[in-house]
């Protein structure tokens, strides 16, 4: 069977690793090898200039911050994604390309540019959006992380609308979007249905 590739993409606190670990273990409950990764990866999350703007606002270039994840989603898809996708696992990524397209685009950044620097990757099977509205996007974030442990941009609500905006103009238009306010289950659900459509259509194809 054709391996998927599948991304999730949604505000912080959406919900994204639940239904990431449902998933994964629904493929392993059906017999089938699944890889769970997350973009950007540690190097980019973990680099010191980019640190220094999601804990401070300091970034004396969006642009340089840009590249960075670049350089990041180009060598984890070399590296990592591809690979596995050749050996038939699925692979259930944690965030993909359209996250750094809507939050770099909030921050300021033209998608020409963008769509220039992230070059030519690999369009999702599936692109799953779990939407949440700001207002809760920051009351689940605070619950989970505790108010002094907020980063630069989750502050407010304000770069949340930011993101959110942008994430529903750069979405593929078959994007599965679903209402993160619902039950974990329920939304597993709707995520299965969609998958399964997926592999028998690539059965018969």
């Amino acid at each position: 069977m054709s391996s998927l590739l599948i991304a999730l993409c949604g505000l912080d606190g959406s919900g994204k690793t639940t239904q990431i670990s449902m998933l994964n273990r629904w493929f392993q409950d059906n017999g089938e090898r699944s890889l769970v990764t997350k973009q950007p990866t540690d190097y980019y999350r973990h680099d010191p200039r980019v640190r220094a703007y999601l804990d401070h606002g300091i970034c004396p270039s969006m642009e340089t911050i840009a590249l960075l994840s670049a350089a990041d989603r180009q060598w984890h898809m070399a590296s990592e994604i591809e690979p596995a996708l050749s050996e038939g696992i699925h692979v259930i990524s944690d965030r993909y390309i359209y996250s750094s397209y809507a939050f770099f685009k909030a921050r300021g950044l033209d998608y020409s540019y963008l769509n220039h620097i992230y070059g030519s990757l690999r369009t999702p099977d599936l692109t799953i959006f779990l939407d949440l509205q700001p207002e809760a996007t920051l009351m689940r974030v605070m619950q989970r992380d505790g108010k002094e442990q907020l980063k630069y941009e989750e502050q407010g609500t304000e770069v949340f609308e930011k993101v959110r905006a942008a994430f529903i103009d750069v979405l593929p238009q078959d994007t599965l979007m679903i209402d993160a306010e619902q039950r974990p289950d329920a939304i597993h659900e709707q995520i299965v249905q969609r998958v399964k459509a997926l592999q028998k259509r690539k059965v018969t194809a």
